[in-house]
């Protein structure tokens, strides 16, 4: 016993091992490689690492079909840009999909949910037959997950919720389908969510944003919850301006990563129709060219953001876009001082710019992503749980694919 005993701790050590050396690996290399990815696409009128020529001609070659094309893989984008930088890009240690028993689920369980949403909740349901521990489901929504939980595998089901309707909504339809699950109206960012954990408990959470996750991380291995599995998302939606790492070998690196560098870790789509990529392509085109205007207009040369417009905007004419714009900024303008035809050209020519800068720094999403998810992994090791990382769904079903399961190694 004592043999099986070591080697165990030994593998457990091998892998605490492996996580940090990742972690370093990437982190060398985000540092190293920051004027390629640590910038605003929209604020260059020019490459901004015009310097690597190689790197220019590159992009330049490519046709806009190629640029969309290398975009959406991105290990082929790794593997491009590695011949033109100074450094590998594909350094990250693949992730294996899990495999999911078949279940069945009966139709009206799933009624009024969209596919690709369905398809995450029954993927991930179907992960967490390993244990009976009670779940605790953390930013429930209306607890579609947990609801598959517990009807499908009898188990009981606390769920969270900050919205009261949504809390209330899912409460009907878990007493309509007979599920002993339970809503409270709660804010997780609260001490007194604390009430809800338990040590004998598997609470999970799929999606929940930002420091949303991260506070069921910090709170769930505090209490000792015995089992963890969460898949995050939206790194950028945090409370404060510069993100905060929770791990050790996290918060001794020098890299600060602002709430738009986070995002970058984020710009990666799976699906979209032929009407929102059009919609897209106009809105920065028309954003950039506005951007032109109002550098003329304040006499001022930086990037001045705009808040989200209505789709049905991009619709109309670019002048009514103009001028709405200066209308939210307070910007005079007069139309028969401005070229509208021109402008609009100017801003389509930007963007095809900005479309290649972008591409360089989506190079780096993953490497980030990455760096993000091993700060998570070290940070649950630290408090004495073994964890890993692995796949729950493939990524057309949605690029925040990656689940962190976590299990306290000395439970109560």
């Amino acid at each position: 016993m004592k043999n099986l005993s070591t080697q165990l701790s030994s593998m457990k050590m091998a892998s605490t091992n492996s996580f940090s050396q990742q972690f370093v690996q990437i982190d060398t290399l985000l540092q190293q490689t920051k004027h390629y990815w640590q910038l605003l696409p929209f604020e260059h009128l020019s490459f901004p690492w015009a310097d690597n020529s190689e790197l220019v001609d590159f992009v330049n070659s490519l046709s806009s079909q190629e640029l969309e094309a290398l975009d959406a893989d991105d290990l082929a984008l790794r593997s491009a840009l590695s011949r033109y930088l100074d450094y590998e890009l594909d350094i990250l240690a693949p992730l294996s999909l899990e495999q999911q028993p078949e279940v069945n689920v009966p139709p009206w369980l799933k009624a009024g949910i969209k596919g690709r949403k369905w398809q995450q909740i029954e993927k991930f349901s179907s992960l967490l037959n390993s244990d009976k521990l009670p779940v605790l489901e953390w930013c429930a929504g209306k607890g579609h997950l947990g609801r598959l939980i517990g009807f499908t595998q009898q188990r009981q089901v606390t769920s969270l919720e900050w919205q009261q309707s949504l809390c209330q909504h899912g409460a009907e339809l878990s007493k309509k389908h007979n599920v002993e699950q339970q809503f409270y109206q709660s804010d997780v960012f609260s001490e007194d969510v604390t009430q809800y954990l338990m040590p004998k408990q598997h609470a999970i959470a799929l999606h929940a944003c930002g420091d949303l996750h991260s506070s069921l991380l910090q709170r769930a291995s505090k209490k000792r919850v015995e089992h963890l599995s969460v898949v995050p998302c939206c790194y950028h939606l945090i409370q404060h301006q510069v993100y905060q790492p929770l791990s050790t070998l996290a918060q001794q690196s020098s890299l600060r990563l602002s709430i738009r560098d986070l995002n970058l870790s984020m710009q990666q789509t799976v699906v979209a129709t032929t009407r929102e990529k059009h919609h897209r392509r106009v809105e920065v085109a028309w954003r950039l060219a506005f951007d032109l205007l109002q550098r003329r207009l304040r006499q001022v040369e930086s990037y001045l953001p705009l808040p989200s417009i209505k789709q049905s905007m991009l619709t109309g004419s670019f002048e009514v876009f103009c001028q709405w714009a200066c209308d939210k900024k307070g910007l005079a303008l007069d139309k028969d001082e401005v070229d509208f035809n021109t402008l609009e050209q100017a801003g389509w020519e930007r963007r095809a710019l900005n479309t290649k800068i972008e591409l360089v720094t989506h190079g780096f999403r993953q490497l980030l992503e990455r760096w993000l998810l091993l700060d998570r992994v070290l940070f649950l090791q630290q408090q004495g749980y073994e964890a890993k990382l692995s796949l729950f769904c493939p990524t057309e079903v949605t690029p925040r694919n990656t689940l962190i399961s976590a299990k306290l190694l000395k439970p109560h």
